[in-house]
C-alpha cells in the first residue's frame, strides 16, 4: 500500500510543549500550531525585547491573547486612552520575504500554521510479534495507521515498514491487516470514550515480514 496523502497534520500538546527554544519554537492559539522558529532565525542580528517575551511563551498556549480568527485581542492603555495589543510580539515581522508572508501578522500567516491540536489523545498498545516486546504509545485521535507507524518507527523502531499491522477481533479469533490509510476508529480500534467501564487501550499487532526494502 501506497503513502497515504496527508492534509493536516495533528499534535499532542505535550508534542508542542517541546518546541521551546530560539531554534525551535512552537506555539498554540485556539488549537493552531504555529512554527514561528523561521521568524525567529531571520530575526537573530535584530532582536529585542518583544522577541524575548515571545520566547517566554515557546511551547505554550497563547490562545487568550487571541480571537479565534487569529486577530489580536486588545485594551484600552490607561495612560493614553487609545487600544493596545495584549501580547505586544505580535507585532514583529521577518525581515526576509522568505520567511513569512508579507503583510501577514504571524497569527494569521499560512507559512507558520503547521497543524492542530488533536481533539483528544489516545492510548494505544504495540505488540511486536517478533521481539515479544509491547510498547505504550499516545497518539492523536485523528492519525491514520500509517501516521501511528511514522511515530512509532522514529520513536523505537526504525524498521517499522517491515512488519504487517494488524488487528484481532471477534474475540481474538480473527485477525486482519490494518488500512494505513484509516484512524483507529475507522479500522474498528475503538476505546472507552463512550463506554461506562474502563476498557483496556486498543492493541495493534505487528508481524515481521522479512522485507527491508520497505521498512
Amino acid at each position: 500500500m501506497g503513502q497515504p496523502i496527508n492534509t493536516l497534520r495533528y499534535y499532542l500538546r505535550d508534542e508542542v510543549v517541546s518546541h521551546n527554544q530560539k531554534d525551535d519554537c512552537w506555539v498554540i492559539i485556539h488549537s493552531n500550531v504555529f512554527n514561528l522558529t523561521p521568524m525567529l532565525r531571520d530575526r537573530l542580528d535584530h532582536w529585542n525585547r518583544n522577541l524575548d517575551y515571545l520566547l517566554a511563551f515557546a511551547g505554550k498556549d497563547l490562545t487568550h491573547f487571541f480571537h479565534e480568527n487569529g486577530e489580536p485581542r486588545t485594551e484600552i492603555s490607561p495612560s493614553t486612552g487609545r487600544p493596545r495589543v495584549l501580547f505586544p510580539p505580535i507585532l514583529e515581522v521577518a525581515v526576509s520575504e522568505f520567511s513569512g508572508t508579507k503583510g501577514a501578522m504571524w497569527s494569521q500567516d499560512p507559512f507558520y500554521h503547521i497543524g492542530m491540536v488533536t481533539r483528544r489523545p489516545r492510548l494505544i498498545r504495540i505488540v511486536n510479534t517478533l521481539t515479544a516486546k509491547t510498547q505504550y504509545m499516545t497518539v492523536c485521535d485523528e492519525d491514520s495507521i500509517y501516521d501511528i507507524q511514522q511515530k512509532y518507527k522514529q520513536r523505537y523502531n526504525h524498521h517499522a515498514g517491515s512488519y504487517e499491522w494488524r488487528k484481532f477481533s471477534n474475540g481474538g479469533k480473527a485477525c486482519s491487516v490494518l488500512n494505513l490509510n484509516e484512524t483507529l476508529d475507522e479500522n474498528g480500534l475503538t476505546d472507552d470514550e463512550d463506554s461506562n467501564v474502563e476498557l483496556p487501550p486498543p492493541s495493534i499487532w505487528l508481524y515481521y515480514t522479512d522485507d527491508l526494502t520497505i521498512a
